[in-house]
């Protein structure tokens, strides 16, 4: 019997992040209320396409399927509507819906690659040597060496990342809203927290990503559990100086001396979240 009292409203249900938080919910029988931008083949409760998040409609859709719905619970999964759904945190409780994000300045540095690069390092959190994608390419290829790699700026996992193995690729690269990155060869890893109203980490687990898309960069495609306290630790550090909330995905790699470096943030549930359970437990007990 569904537990009608304890709705969850989830966006992006498409998406890795959403399938998995619904998988999660569904299984413990809860309402499920599912979001997207376009129809999905998912089991949910109750299902609404909604606008792009970039759109001037998108928040009073947004308001509207909590007001009318009135969930519990809601979980944002679509990194473009952090900074929206952030921004509308309050007006989301005053339905009696919890819901766990990070304030508005945390939720933009994490979504903004070339900030989150020059915010860490000014704060002595190891990343790689990043340069603005309007940088001259000769000073890019110089500082940075070959191979380096290239991300959309503004952008979701391994979408767009183009590694680069000879100067003549570099400069062929057109595309605009890049950052050009060192490329950090060691072991890729995949660390979800969850962090409460009051800034305490209530749970951390690290992912070693054992296969990815497309080879050495990419989403991952497998994954396994691991003992590694230098990339939780590494990833405490970083959410804390942000003054983050909620479920957490943080991206690291190891250099070839084995020191961490944070890669990006999601200020969001991460798509592997069915691998870091403890998260999703943390959603369902604090909603509770």
């Amino acid at each position: 019997m569904k537990q009608m009292n304890s709705k969850i409203l989830i966006t992006g249900i498409g998406g890795p992040a959403g399938k998995s938080a619904a998988t999660y919910f569904r299984e413990k029988d809860f309402f499920i209320i599912g979001t997207d931008v376009r129809e999905v083949n998912l089991k949910v409760d109750a299902f609404y396409v909604v606008p792009l998040a970039v759109e001037p409609s998108f928040s009073p859709a947004l308001v509207n399927i909590i007001a009318k719905e009135r969930p519990s619970l809601f979980i944002p999964t679509v990194t473009e509507e952090l900074p929206t759904v952030s921004g509308l945190k309050k007006a989301i409780e005053r339905y009696n819906c919890a819901i766990f994000i990070s304030p508005p300045e945390a939720v933009d540095i994490a979504n903004d690659k070339l900030k989150t690069a020059l915010f860490m390092k000014q704060n002595h959190i190891a990343v790689p040597k990043t340069f603005d994608g309007a940088s001259p390419k000769e000073q890019v290829i110089k500082e940075l060496g070959l191979p380096l790699l290239s991300k959309p700026c503004f952008g979701r996992g391994g979408r767009g990342v183009t590694l680069y193995k000879s100067a003549e690729d570099v400069h062929n690269e057109k595309r605009e809203g890049l950052v050009f990155q060192e490329f950090i060869p060691g072991e890729e890893f995949d660390v979800n927290l969850f962090v409460d109203k009051e800034g305490k980490v209530l749970t951390a687990v690290a992912l070693k990503k054992t296969v990815l898309k497309d080879g050495l960069v990419g989403n991952a495609l497998e994954v396994e559990r691991v003992l590694r306290d230098d990339v939780i630790e590494l990833s405490r550090k970083a959410a804390k100086l942000l003054e983050m909330e909620g479920p957490l995905d943080f991206d690291i790699r190891l250099r070839k001396d084995g020191t961490p470096v944070l890669l990006e943030i999601n200020a969001r549930l991460g798509g592997n979240a069915l691998y870091a359970k403890e998260v999703l437990d943390c959603l369902t007990q604090k909603m509770q």
